[in-house]
């Protein structure tokens, strides 16, 4: 892709904010394979460091930690506890909830990723200058508030 000056300078489909935001994700994806690991996920890792700040959690409250829906962090949590990142029981005040905390191998895993999800941040902004980068963040933010 070229020099963009304008939105109009885009060919369809590529001038649709939906389609740039797919396809950095995509690159997101891509690199945090790369950089930080094939295996955890960069959700996992949301949820490693969630745990470490919290010690435990509910799954609700990881849902509402990393913003993503019940499915998805149920699907998350029960592949993470197979590998053997976190713990998961069943609340002792609500046996309908169950509460997750960080294993060993999480903490170890959450503490050698967190240099690496650094990186994967400072890579996909490397070509953008600082104010641009605080641009790009800000502008999405703003676009996900509820």
């Amino acid at each position: 892709m070229g020099a963009v000056t304008t939105i109009s300078d885009l060919p369809e489909p590529q001038r649709h904010v939906g389609n740039l935001i797919r396809r950095a994700q995509q690159l997101h994806l891509a690199t945090w394979a790369r950089v930080a690991s094939p295996d955890i996920t960069s959700a996992q890792y949301s949820i490693l460091v969630v745990l470490d700040r919290a010690a435990e959690a509910s799954q609700r409250q990881l849902c509402d930690e990393v913003d993503l829906d019940r499915s998805t962090v149920a699907d998350l949590v029960r592949r993470m506890e197979k590998a053997g990142l976190i713990s998961r029981q069943r609340a002792s005040a609500d046996a309908r909830r169950n509460v997750v905390t960080l294993t060993a191998l999480g903490a170890a895993e959450r503490e050698r990723l967190a240099p690496k999800a650094v990186e994967v941040q400072r890579e996909l902004t490397a070509h953008l200058g600082s104010a641009e980068a605080d641009a790009l963040f800000r502008a999405l933010w703003r676009m996900l508030e509820k």
